[in-house]
């Protein structure tokens, strides 16, 4: 059964990992998958490999909840095995430059990641030049997320570039964000909210991304999987699945509109896993061979 638990820094375990700069486990130790329990993407897809590592190649899994600057530093250090929330080539550039020459990109997992603003199908713009000109329909708001999120500062980046002078960014959360869009969309109020994929407003509601051309936001993306060198030799089987491993962006959505129903995360993902058997006994396979 999968171990959850934080991350914290941990010093050298041994004299040889005193001497490589390296913590030392042995080679039938648990993998260690870190991740951010925060974002539901994330909690999916990590929870989803650990079960298929456990259940198909025999190798218990540790999973460490932290968040984004500690994930890539340990995977970094080697204190965790691997990650499967690399969110590139933008939103995490800057961990990407600091660590790509101490870590491994295994492969993409899942395409067509998109950070942005989005509309209500039904409030007749396309693109972010045209808020201002409406400024009045959206009460002057750009209803936004939690403070100091990489997507709220682009945000304001946006505002700046597009002269959008008579709006402004509302800062809350993620969940208040989604409550205040299913409100306006039940009224068939005007709204903008910030917005990515995946993320389950999708799956639950109509929407549209609004246009970009100055590239505020960057261009669409890929969430990949990172692994320390060092899993090659410990566990090759598991980098060998890792390289196998997808989950298209549309099931991430949908397993957010069943988390945000009610239902547990272990039914959530062992549906999604016994759905997929087919899939996963073929990179099994290739991950044995």
């Amino acid at each position: 059964m999968m171990h959850r638990r934080q991350f914290i820094a941990i010093g050298a375990m041994t004299t040889a990992a005193l001497c490589t700069g390296f913590p030392v486990f042995a080679a039938d130790d648990p993998v260690r998958l870190t991740y951010v329990e925060a974002w539901p993407s994330s909690n999916l897809t990590t929870h989803i490999a650990g079960a298929i590592i456990e259940q198909h190649l025999g190798r218990k899994v540790d999973l460490i909840s932290t968040d984004a600057g500690p994930m890539w530093a340990a995977v970094a250090s080697g204190r965790a095995d691997a990650m499967l929330t690399a969110w590139l080539p933008t939103t995490h550039k800057t961990y990407w430059d600091k660590y790509k020459d101490k870590v491994v990109n295994v492969r993409q997992i899942t395409t067509g990641t998109w950070l942005g603003l989005a509309v209500p199908t039904y409030v007749p713009i396309n693109s972010i030049a045209e808020l201002e000109t409406h400024h009045e329909k959206f009460k002057g708001a750009i209803t936004g997320i939690e403070a100091g999120a990489g997507l709220m500062i682009n945000t304001e980046k946006a505002i700046k570039e597009y002269g959008l002078k008579h709006m402004h960014l509302v800062t809350s959360s993620t969940a208040a964000m989604q409550a205040q869009l299913k409100r306006a969309v039940a009224r068939k109020d005007w709204i903008v909210v910030t917005a990515w994929k995946p993320l389950g407003i999708w799956a639950r509601f109509d929407l549209k991304p609004l246009e970009d051309p100055k590239k505020i936001y960057g261009e669409a993306g890929h969430i990949d999987a990172i692994a320390h060198p060092g899993l090659e030799k410990r566990a090759p089987e598991v980098l060998n699945f890792l390289r196998e491993f997808t989950l298209p962006i549309d099931d991430i959505q949908a397993m957010m509109v069943e988390l945000d129903s009610g239902k547990a995360l272990q039914d959530v993902t062992g549906a999604w896993i016994a759905a997929h058997a087919e899939a996963i006994k073929g990179w099994v396979a290739k991950a044995k061979a």
